[in-house]
């Protein structure tokens, strides 16, 4: 669900830009698989088990990354005792970096598999906060809610209406229509862009926990 402290929504919201960038640069490097949209390379993966075992390891592969990185970041988030939201962006930061220099280096799959598993780990940055891990690098159910609002609206039903999806949403687009341009410019320059992007939310997590701390 939408953050609403605005510290916490600032860090959800740049969350999901950093997924849209990251995810536009892998789906245009990978032809067409991506990096935090698991649906979508769960579809693939079903499509290429007529074409054999090779064509299914690449979407076989980016789903156990991010469900590595889910899992791993679950089990970081609850058993930190201090800080559990900066120790998870300083591991994301790690492996977005090494990521950006998998990708300076022409390696496709040296930027897919850490990127995809950052991904996942980061679902779990808000896990103690409201007793789940609300995804904020796929936007599906962000999408239903957005529906649901509108016939909510119709009705005349407000006190059924969730705000704050729709912005979480641009964020994603927002961050995809970015990282579709910098793959447009020479380098690594949307990876080391998207890597300075964590180290933002990394810095924003920090003071927050400080905060609270």
């Amino acid at each position: 669900m939408p953050q609403q402290r605005p510290p916490l929504r600032a860090l959800q919201l740049g969350l999901s830009g950093l997924a849209g960038l990251l995810d536009a640069t892998g789906f245009l490097i990978a032809q067409g698989y991506f990096v935090s949209f698991m649906s979508g390379n769960t579809t693939q993966l079903g499509v290429n088990l007529l074409d054999g075992i090779p064509q299914v390891l690449l979407p076989a592969g980016l789903i156990a990354c991010f469900l590595g990185g889910v899992t791993a970041g679950a089990a970081i988030g609850w058993t930190s005792e201090r800080r559990p939201r900066s120790t998870l962006l300083a591991i994301s930061l790690a492996l977005v970096s090494i990521a950006a220099a998998a990708y300076e280096f022409g390696s496709t799959l040296g930027f897919l598999a850490p990127a995809a598993f950052a991904m996942g780990l980061v679902n779990n940055v808000f896990l103690r906060d409201d007793g789940s891990s609300a995804g904020v690098t796929y936007m599906t159910g962000a999408l239903v809610r957005i529906g649901q609002n509108f016939a909510a609206s119709l009705l005349g039903q407000r006190n059924r209406i969730k705000p704050g999806y729709g912005l979480l949403w641009l964020c994603l687009l927002g961050g995809a229509i970015l990282g579709t341009w910098l793959h447009t410019l020479p380098g690594a320059t949307g990876p080391l862009v998207a890597a300075g992007a964590n180290a933002l939310l990394l810095l924003l997590a920090w003071r927050t926990e400080k905060r609270e701390n």
